[in-house]
């Protein structure tokens, strides 16, 4: 690899890391001002993303992704339901599994928290068209299954599979 690859290399890292600790703020500011655990929050992103992708989450899968035990979970979906972000509906094709569904509660106040974020995004977003957006597409996807994998590895205990640069 010639230098100036290192060196672009590098600066998308430190790119990566500064999102990834401008994000974690984000999600304390939003939980703070709602009086939420960020945990609630990350659960709700969990939740909305599976239903975006047509899939809605269970327990099952809220507790995989977190990284929450059984009971933290439980607790965690019950203050949703209870402030009204969530409901438990029973899958339609297994009713021993319950779904999780975002509703209009946390809609509004995602969209009345992020709504300043999104208006200074999609001008950055609407400066790549749709060959360069499935580049990075696939850089970020990419790039959050190797943190995710990362950290699994981490909560089991395993060792560490390691090389490479000691990047995001």
């Amino acid at each position: 690899m010639d230098d100036q690859t290192a060196e672009l290399r590098e600066r998308i890292e430190d790119h990566l890391r500064r999102y990834g600790a401008e994000s974690s703020r984000l999600i304390d500011q939003f939980a703070k001002l709602h009086a939420m655990h960020p945990t609630d929050f990350q659960a709700l992103v969990v939740i909305l993303n599976a239903q975006r992708q047509g899939a809605p989450a269970t327990p099952g899968t809220v507790g995989r992704v977190l990284g929450l035990t059984s009971g933290a979970v439980t607790g965690t979906i019950d203050r949703l339901v209870a402030a009204g972000h969530v409901t438990r509906q029973p899958d339609e094709h297994d009713r021993r599994q319950t779904r999780l569904h975002w509703q209009g509660p946390a809609r509004a106040l995602a969209y009345e928290f992020f709504r300043p974020l999104a208006e200074r995004t999609e001008p950055l977003m609407a400066r790549y068209g749709a060959d360069e957006l499935r580049t990075i597409e696939g850089f970020m996807a990419g790039m959050a299954e190797a943190m995710a994998d990362y950290r699994a590895e981490l909560e089991s205990g395993a060792p560490s599979g390691g090389g490479g640069s000691p990047a995001a």
